[in-house]
């Protein structure tokens, strides 16, 4: 009887940011955006991190994890990282909106990437305050995304420019507003209507809550951005606010040809390793002999077969869609041709919906040692 692996969360949106008072450094979860905010963090919904929050769910966000810490420097993020080390899954990750002004912006952006790498997360940068016009952000990126940004991981993407919004409390003066916590709410969005192997993109990623952009984007200007890695917001005549125009990962500079240039491929593979991983945990009380890694063959490729008919890959058969190899050749060999201990190695390759070429994947389970 084959075990079902069962498809993990894609949307838990974790945000990380100053609030006016405790609790510090522990994880709050909100199902939805109302009157918990300010009962649990003082005064959190006239902030900045209640302001990201509440883009989220404004966007289609379903679930967000909070923790507050008491600065927005490396220091006071790690904290909060730590913190998210209690959360058993976490998907996305805003940063407090004050840290791209900071001195530390680019080491605490890549140490908020490095946990993203490691909990197989993908991380919203906003960008720096400084980039206020096409001029300001070509210049920053002279030296590159890392040198710019402080990262060019694939588990990360940055979206500019910034957000405006009218505030009738201020008579109708526009709030600009960074746009992570706003574009986490569009990718749980398009994941809830259409998968995570779809991009978080084009015009039906209209962004809720705004009415206009910082400045505009042209469409040469626009592909140039996105050409270097960057993801770009835009608007376009005849519709109500800015909408989602870019899917590129920090990795996705056209020069670098990462098989990760694009956001939904990176978070496609994200969401498999981690069902299989998850879904894998029996192994571990197998003996690694030919029947635990046909029972591995068996379960990983229903699980992939499900997610083909879903629509999730390119390919007009099973066999153009996906493979799934598990036997003694992906298991490294003692010289007595036993397993290694208990590693064993499933090798999965998948077809994404774009680019077409295939993405291989290796994911570690454990199992009892042969004799």
């Amino acid at each position: 009887m084959t075990r079902p692996i069962g498809s993990v969360g894609t949307s838990t949106a974790a945000f990380v940011g100053l609030v006016p008072g405790g609790p510090l450094d522990s994880p709050a979860r909100f199902d939805g955006w109302g009157t918990d905010e300010d009962a649990i963090f003082d005064g959190l919904q006239a902030h900045r991190l209640g302001g990201a929050l509440r883009s989220f769910f404004e966007n289609g966000g379903a679930t967000a994890v909070v923790v507050g810490v008491d600065d927005a420097g490396t220091a006071g993020v790690r904290a909060g990282l730590v913190a998210l080390d209690d959360v058993d899954l976490v998907n996305l990750l805003v940063l407090p909106a004050e840290c791209a002004g900071r001195e530390d912006a680019r080491a605490t952006v890549a140490e908020a990437a490095t946990f993203c790498e490691r909990r197989r997360a993908m991380l919203l940068v906003d960008p720096p305050p400084s980039w206020t016009d096409v001029t300001a952000i070509e210049a920053a990126l002279a030296g590159g995304l890392e040198s710019a940004v402080g990262t060019a991981s694939a588990n990360a993407a940055l979206y500019l420019p910034r957000l405006r919004r009218s505030d009738p409390a201020q008579g109708g003066a526009a709030d600009v507003f960074s746009p992570a916590g706003a574009v986490a709410g569009v990718v749980a969005r398009t994941d809830a209507a259409d998968g995570v192997w779809s991009a978080p993109a084009g015009l039906d990623a209209d962004v809720r809550g705004a009415d206009a952009l910082e400045f505009d984007l042209d469409e040469r200007t626009a592909h140039a951005l996105n050409s270097a890695g960057v993801s770009t917001l835009r608007t376009f005549p005849g519709r109500r606010g800015p909408v989602v125009w870019g899917a590129r990962t920090l990795a996705g500079a056209d020069v670098a040809a990462s098989e990760w240039k694009y956001v939904p491929v990176r978070r496609t593979a994200l969401f498999l390793e981690e069902s299989i991983e998850r879904g894998l945990q029996w192994t571990q009380f197998e003996p690694n002999d030919e029947r635990l890694w046909r029972e591995i063959r068996e379960s990983v490729g229903e699980f992939l077969h499900k997610l083909f008919r879903a629509g999730a890959f390119q390919g007009h058969t099973a066999r153009d869609a996906y493979f799934v190899k598990c036997d003694r050749d992906t298991v490294t060999q003692r010289g007595d041709g036993g397993g290694d201990g208990g590693d064993v190695r499933v090798v999965v390759g998948f077809a994404p919906m774009k680019p077409a070429e295939f993405v291989v994947l290796t994911i570690r389970a454990r199992a009892l040692a042969s004799d």
